[in-house]
């Protein structure tokens, strides 16, 4: 993975603007620690290797 695709991450921009911080944040946590989790687990080369697979649209 080299970025992330600019539509998706303008997309979690303004879906985090409208559900604020309070929502937001914690949003992102919770997504972060199950990356972490997985990374962990299996590894991260194989954690963003299903990421890549499962969301091809939103990573190149």
């Amino acid at each position: 993975m080299e970025q992330f695709n600019p539509d998706i991450v303008d997309t979690a921009r303004q879906c985090y603007e409208r559900l604020g911080s309070k929502i937001g944040a914690p949003a992102m946590r919770a997504g972060s620690g199950e990356f972490d989790q997985l990374a962990s687990v299996r590894g991260q080369a194989a954690a963003c290797s299903l990421i890549e697979r499962l969301f091809p649209m939103a990573v190149r």
